[in-house]
């Protein structure tokens, strides 16, 4: 690039900073731009699904509403009174087949008592059916009473139609308000619902909506009606219910399938049991950011390119009087002094070319003046340089004269020079030396505080766990002797055994004595000689049992002995060995805090003496300094009065040198003279 253009350099320069400039700007707008659409994508999605659970639970409440009006009709209280009453089983049978034709889309309206036994229903041929026993039976019960209220059951599939249905049931109180008389129940087909749900979904909707009931993991709704009332198996969704259960009522998933990177978002309806979710490509959902990102870099492109070719144009006519300022220096390098007239208009003006246009105007001006001030300056040199060959010539001579006098002189002085240079050698050591002793004196007394207080922390640590140990053996040892306590309440068993065994004794001697009678009241006696032999045969079977829990009781005895022989055995070890270690460890603690303090008090004294011994070795280096750098005033260092001498020396040497070279400037200056045009 040396040898280009300046107009293609600036050209240059000026598009790879608009292209920086641009790149950071499509950057800077790519991160807003994709950040502000993802922000409204997923409000959107969070909008739709709260509105779809709002739909859900408003549909769900408004049938939940028609139930309860249904419930509290006086007739079907006073039906339940009176279950056998045929004219008002017809009064309720003709009530709720009218109030089921203003129902829409319901599978059917019953009135049950509290067994489930329907007594009327919208569809006549069901009414005298039994709906549920057993278990089933108690769970609904209990799941009215629980409530005081309307249960919702959640929806189902339909036994009868195999369809997905909202099951309700609503209990009926008798006039008090708390006796429970019977119950009405009802089930409505939720194609309404998903019919509504779908409305909220546009032609250009790409995403896939699910709503799934957690608790029992099987789908309700599907985009794929094959998956409609079957168990979950995608991963997904299993992972959305796990959340769910962990206590998240709402979030998003991101994961990534054949279709690459997906996103999914989720709402729970608590009161149900409900999720509903919603899921779409990242591709979908930040369709818009991408094209409106490629038509961002595209007008950048378009913005660099016509950058760049105004630029050069601008730039190409900007620096045209430059070629007239290349043209006067190239004439000034041959040693022209002839000004440029092209130059002439700009000369004065306040633009970049018109200040060096007039410095250039002012450089062959001074140029000139330079020309003729050499000129006179060659003439002057050569008429000097002779007078100062001679000058030289005799400062020569007495400077050899002076040098044999102080070479004499200094030979002495080198001899103390050095010794002086040895001690103060010594004393820069010994000076390292104390300084490293005082930074090792002092990380040392550093390390013993830190050293001290985790000691302190040790000592109090033992000591805290040395009185919460006491607390517990203490509470251990009361617990244990009223669990022995409460142990020995068994042995009132074996007591009772013993009241049992009497009993039997004295019920097998009456047994003895029945059957003696029944044998002599002959054929008359012979039921109750049969009874008698019960009683014998139960007397005998209670004398084994009570035997069975006397033996029972002496091992039981036994164990209880040997459990508090081992509780005694623990309780001793730990007040004689594990507190007593204890308290052996705090004690070892305060002895080693002790000991830390009388080390750092003994750190301390020898950092004082260390300091004072460092400022007493500093004291001498310094005196020496002086000794070494100002003597007195009749004594000179040897080096010096050498280095004087030999400079001296060696000036008059360049002074001579000086002369001849003036007289060889006087001549090349004539001839750079002569040089100029």
């Amino acid at each position: 690039m040396k040898n280009w253009k300046l107009s293609r350099k600036l050209t240059l320069g000026i598009t790879l900073i608009v292209i920086v400039c641009m790149s950071l700007l499509y950057v800077t707008a790519n991160r807003t731009l994709k950040g502000l659409i993802k922000k409204s994508e997923h409000s959107h999605m969070e909008s739709v699904l709260a509105a779809q659970t709002s739909l859900i639970e408003e549909y769900v409440t408004r049938q939940e509403e028609l139930l309860t009006a249904y419930s509290k009709a006086p007739l079907i209280r006073d039906l339940l009174k009176d279950a056998d009453n045929a004219q008002k089983l017809d009064y309720a049978q003709k009530y709720t087949g009218d109030y089921f034709e203003g129902l829409d889309n319901w599978e059917g309206l019953y009135i049950g008592e509290w067994n489930t036994h329907c007594i009327v229903h919208s569809s006549p041929g069901v009414a005298g059916v039994i709906l549920r026993t057993g278990d089933s039976l108690k769970a609904l019960q209990d799941a009215m009473t629980s409530r005081n209220g309307l249960y919702d059951a959640g929806i189902i599939v339909s036994p009868a139609s195999g369809k997905l249905i909202l099951s309700m049931y609503c209990p009926v109180f008798d006039v008090d308000g708390t006796t429970i008389l019977g119950y009405v129940g009802g089930g409505t087909f939720v194609e309404n619902l998903e019919k509504i749900l779908n409305k909220l979904r546009n032609e250009e909707d790409t995403a896939g909506y699910y709503m799934i009931n957690v608790q029992t993991g099987m789908y309700i709704f599907a985009d794929d009606e094959a998956l409609i009332a079957t168990e979950i198996q995608d991963e997904v969704l299993l992972n959305i219910a796990e959340q769910i259960k962990s206590g998240k009522t709402s979030g998003e998933v991101k994961y990534k399938d054949e279709h690459g990177n997906q996103i999914a978002n989720f709402q729970y309806i608590d009161e149900h049991g409900w999720a509903v979710i919603s899921s779409d490509s990242e591709k979908n959902i930040y369709g818009t950011a991408n094209k409106n990102m490629l038509v961002l870099g595209e007008i950048c492109i378009i913005f660099v390119l016509v950058i760049s070719i105004l630029a050069f144009i601008m730039i190409f006519f900007s620096i045209r009087p430059l070629g007239y300022i290349e043209e006067s220096i190239i004439g000034l390098s041959n040693l022209k002094l002839q000004k440029n007239e092209k130059l002439m208009p700009w000369i004065g003006t306040r633009s970049e070319v018109g200040k060096i246009a007039t410095a250039m105007n002012t450089l062959y001006d001074t140029m000139g003046e330079i020309v003729n001030t050499l000129s006179s300056c060659s003439d002057s040199l050569n008429d000097t340089a002779a007078a100062m060959q001679d000058s030289s010539s005799v400062l020569i001579s007495c400077i050899s004269d002076n040098s044999q006098a102080t070479t004499a002189f200094a030979e002495r002085a080198e001899e103390i020079d050095c010794t002086v240079s040895k001690v103060d050698q010594e004393i820069v050591e010994m000076e390292r030396v104390v300084s490293e002793v005082e930074k090792r004196i002092k990380q040392g007394n550093i390390h013993s505080g830190q050293l001290l207080d985790k000691v302190e922390q040790m000592q109090q640590l033992a000591s805290a766990t040395l009185e919460k140990t006491n607390i517990q053996i203490v509470e251990n040892q009361k617990a244990i002797e009223k669990a022995i306590g409460e142990l020995q309440s068994l042995m009132r068993i074996d007591e009772m055994a013993s009241q049992i065994l009497d009993i039997t004794s004295q019920t097998n001697l009456l047994s003895l004595n029945a059957s003696i009678e029944a044998a002599r009241a002959g054929e008359a006696g012979k039921g109750f000689a049969v009874v008698a032999g019960e009683i014998g045969n139960l007397a005998a079977s209670s004398s084994k049992t009570a035997t069975q829990i006397q033996d029972i009781c002496n091992e039981t005895k036994n164990n209880i002995a040997h459990v508090q022989t081992c509780f005694d055995q623990v309780i001793f070890l730990l007040q004689t060995d594990i507190q007593a270690q204890f308290a052996e460890f705090a004690n070892a603690t305060k002895d080693y805090g002790s000991s830390i303090r009388d080390m750092q008090m003994i750190i301390v004294d020898i950092a004082g003496a260390s300091e004072v011994f460092g400022d007493t070795v500093r004291n001498i280096q310094t005196q020496i300094r002086e000794v070494s750098s100002a003597p007195d005033a009749q004594s000179i260092k040897s080096q010096d009065v050498l280095d004087k001498a030999r400079q001296t020396e060696e000036t008059a040497e360049d002074m001579a040198a000086v002369v001849r070279k003036n007289k060889e400037n006087a001549t090349a200056i004539s001839g750079i003279v002569e040089r100029f045009s």
